[in-house]
């Protein structure tokens, strides 16, 4: 019996309830040999909970990261935790990861991509990738940024993670253009991944 080789990327959908749908649209259009979709079926609400309800929120925040592990580990090199948030100046995107490394190559890759695209990644009409950011988790030249996300998920020598927050206008004009947005980055990061291997141990990539 033949295993097919796990896709370098894992995209965990539905972390926050309210996000599942976007993310199962999302997920609608990934190649399978790029990527694979872990959907979590009873994710937590993502509105912000009341300060007595804090504490035991935390903790169930930090329980259901940590269990993506067993997902993650020996089989994917990049965990992508897709999210959905509200700008009124979307479709745009945040990239959040804190491996250097990868934020460099993402950022070039996004360079690349506001003038002629990136080889192999198809230009999806209306998609405005300079309207993406990538922010560096534990850097001190980077965007001030908290992260509630365990650092054992974030900050794990045994896989890359990537939190992409996608950013759709309020009146849900342009969902189309962010659900295209969404899978073109994660097309992206797949490349900075596969690109000579292991992100961390092949930093001279021309990623």
């Amino acid at each position: 019996m033949v295993v097919a080789p796990a896709a370098p990327v894992l995209v965990v959908i539905g972390i926050h309830r309210e996000e599942l749908v976007f993310g199962r649209e999302v997920a609608a259009g990934l190649a399978p040999d790029e990527a694979e979709v872990l959907e979590i079926p009873d994710g937590l609400s993502g509105r912000r909970p009341r300060p007595d309800q804090c504490f035991r929120y935390g903790l169930a925040h930090e329980a259901l990261y940590l269990q993506l592990l067993p997902h993650v580990l020996g089989r994917h090199r990049l965990l992508v935790d897709l999210h959905a948030g509200i700008d009124r100046d979307g479709p745009c995107a945040d990239l959040m990861c804190g491996d250097a490394v990868l934020a460099e190559r993402l950022q070039a890759r996004l360079h690349e991509s506001t003038g002629a695209p990136a080889a192999g990644v198809p230009v999806a009409a209306g998609v405005p990738m300079a309207g993406v950011r990538v922010i560096r988790l534990g850097s001190s030249d980077a965007v001030p940024t908290r992260t509630v996300i365990p650092e054992r998920i974030w900050h794990n020598p045994a896989f890359l993670y990537l939190c992409m927050e996608i950013y759709l206008p309020d009146d849900g004009s342009a969902r189309p253009q962010a659900v295209a947005l969404a899978r073109r980055l994660i097309g992206l990061a797949a490349q900075c991944v596969v690109c000579g291997g292991d992100a961390v141990a092949a930093p001279d990539c021309s990623c």
